[in-house]
């Protein structure tokens, strides 16, 4: 027969006892005390283990909190930042009679001088010709189509 061809039982047997040495230490009942001073060490460790996950989710716990509250006081600031800014704004844009959408700049100096500049370019700008002005020039009608109106301005000033 092949080797692989054995019975099984024969190496399920049991290791035969071993015998006080000559010292007198049973390493067998050593091994026995020392295996269940591991497994009391195990469930200690796993004990400490989850004493501190306990802790570490706690401390989450307590940073989050800290960081909502922090997440809340800074948008409180921001949103009171831009109330403020658009007071300004408002403000300028009353006191300089312009638009408070034209107005860019993020304090008051910035403000007024955009307000100046904006009142300078309104003082320079000429007035376009208005659409019932386009239709007296050379007799255009009411009724033509706005590229009429236009070309008929043009020839007009062109004339």
């Amino acid at each position: 027969m092949s080797e692989s061809a054995q019975p099984e039982a024969a190496t399920t047997e049991e290791a035969p006892a071993v015998e006080p040495t000559e010292e007198g230490t049973d390493w067998k009942s050593q091994a026995r005390k020392w295996e269940q001073r591991a497994k009391e060490n195990l469930a200690a460790a796993k004990a400490n283990d989850d004493a501190a996950k306990r802790l570490a989710e706690i401390e989450e716990a307590n940073k989050t909190e800290a960081e909502k509250t922090a997440e809340r006081l800074a948008a409180a600031e921001k949103r009171a930042a831009e109330l403020e800014a658009k007071a300004l704004k408002a403000e300028v844009a009353a006191a300089k009679g312009v638009p408070v959408s034209l107005l860019t700049g993020s304090t008051q100096e910035e403000l007024e001088a955009a307000a100046d500049a904006l009142i300078e370019f309104r003082g320079e700008q000429k007035q376009a010709p208005s659409s019932s002005a386009l239709n007296r020039v050379n007799g255009a009608k009411a009724s033509g189509s706005t590229a009429d109106q236009f070309a008929a301005f043009m020839g007009g000033q062109l004339s």
